[in-house]
């Protein structure tokens, strides 16, 4: 992704569309959301690289939160809304020139479209995973759903990141894509 803005409070970074990506189809190559609910996630996958195919992301993430918040626009180049992907608190670490941020998918989100209020999103694939084998237990789902809440709260108010601060966001037209590392596919190295 682009770094956009690296500020005190947020990282905000833009997925533009024909970005190189690394997509996780299930190992017979299907798309994930074509399994029944509870194989989306004890069925093995495959990472393959691939270009993004929607249109761009503009992605907010504070500094010390368990979420990050996606803002979508239409085809037309109109607002679509906020998506609120509930998520492990973002840890940053280089590796070489490479700049990465790890974090964990939590699979609860919440979606506010413009004009409209905040809804859940996933909540059956949350009720799924919650105790299987490398996700989390009860306990922790009750604090992610927590964190939910706040952020569906958040969303309700118009509160940022769910204000309209970035909604008018246009990349700027001279910005290559960003690349994948030939190396993408190695085991990172990580500096402790």
């Amino acid at each position: 992704m682009t770094v956009v803005e690296d500020g005190p409070g947020w990282l905000v970074l833009w997925l533009a569309p024909g970005t190189p990506v690394i997509w996780s189809p299930l190992a017979d190559g299907r798309d994930m959301r074509s399994a029944p609910l509870l194989e989306r996630f004890t069925l093995p996958r495959l990472p393959v690289a691939r270009t993004w195919r929607g249109t761009g992301i503009l992605k907010l993430v504070p500094r010390a939160a368990a979420y990050s918040c996606w803002l979508f626009w239409n085809a037309d180049g109109s607002f679509r809304g906020w998506y609120g992907n509930l998520e492990a608190i973002q840890s940053r670490w280089s590796d070489g020139d490479q700049r990465i941020i790890d974090t964990t998918d939590h699979v609860l989100d919440v979606w506010r479209p413009t004009g409209g209020p905040p809804v859940w999103k996933d909540e059956d694939e949350f009720a799924v995973t919650t105790g299987l084998p490398g996700f989390w237990n009860a306990d922790e789902a009750d604090v992610i759903r927590a964190e939910g809440k706040r952020l569906m709260a958040l969303a309700a108010a118009g509160d940022p990141p769910f204000d309209h601060t970035w909604t008018a966001f246009h990349p700027d037209p001279a910005w290559a894509l960003p690349r994948l590392p030939e190396d993408w596919d190695r085991p990172p190295v990580r500096a402790r």
